[in-house]
């Protein structure tokens, strides 16, 4: 893959094949086992990031930096349980972090999920890369709302949410926090994007005993992203249909006169 020694890595993967090929093999899998070896591989001076969201929170929902369960999968729910990781801190976008970046990422505040003080911010400046395991890009560049949110998109805006929020030292208070919300009608699509990152020399990709690679320099991706975004479409980043815009509408109707089911937001 090609990933330095004291790299900044945003790491995801769908560790399925993985696993399988493990119980085919009669071999014994634990995702720590993959976690441990990019650490090591980066050293002490690498800085490990590994998303743990949870991002189908309500407003007024409750989040518990300690042991609020992740949506991002068995790589998450791992990095959660591996002793070398701490969790920053936004309750939407919070990553598990090893490494020199941790001190830094565990204290800093940041409202929001892609402001200067987050972990995409830290990437970005420290020329992270995002790599990833038989994810592709579609399902894996939550960069891109970084991106958006400093190229000011007409298409989001700030919308502010309420947790009640339990920190590492167990204090619990309600705390408000910012998103970059979509307005109605528009959907993230970012299938086209692979081919113009690689394009650009932004990702390279390959495959080891059918585990599919893909590393992509978020600096190199960022004019990428942006370039697209000020285009009149930004059709390799999202799309509008009317179709969606009358189905959001509605749907935001129905939330006003029924109330809003947890877990939609």
């Amino acid at each position: 893959m090609g990933i330095p020694t004291g790299a900044t890595v945003m790491f995801m993967a769908d560790v399925t094949r993985i696993a399988w090929r493990s119980i085919r093999s009669k071999e014994r899998f634990h995702p720590h086992a993959l976690i441990d070896a990019f650490r090591l591989h980066l050293g002490p001076t690498g800085t490990l990031l590994i998303p743990t969201y949870t991002f189908d929170l309500v407003d007024g929902a409750s989040f518990d930096r300690r042991g609020s369960h992740t949506i991002s999968g068995s790589l998450g729910k791992a990095a959660l349980e591996h002793p070398a990781f701490g969790r920053t801190g936004h309750p939407l976008h919070s990553f598990a972090v090893a490494g020199q970046g941790r001190e830094h990422l565990m204290t800093v505040q940041e409202r929001g999920s892609f402001g200067p003080g987050s972990p995409f911010s830290y990437a970005h400046e420290h020329g992270g890369l995002l790599v990833t395991l038989d994810l592709e890009v579609n399902r894996a560049l939550t960069f891109s709302h970084f991106v958006e949110e400093r190229e000011r998109v007409p298409y989001r805006f700030k919308r502010t949410m309420s947790f009640q929020y339990t920190d590492l030292d167990g204090s619990t208070m309600q705390r408000s926090f910012d998103i970059q919300a979509k307005k109605a009608g528009h959907r993230m699509n970012l299938s086209s994007m692979e081919g113009l990152l690689e394009r650009s020399g932004a990702l390279r990709r390959g495959a080891v005993e059918g585990i599919q690679w893909r590393v992509i320099d978020l600096v190199a991706a960022y004019p990428v992203i942006a370039e697209d975004l000020r285009k009149d479409s930004a059709g390799s980043v999202h799309l509008f249909r009317c179709s969606w815009w009358l189905k959001d509408v509605a749907r935001a109707a129905l939330f006003t006169v029924m109330g809003r089911p947890q877990g939609i937001r």
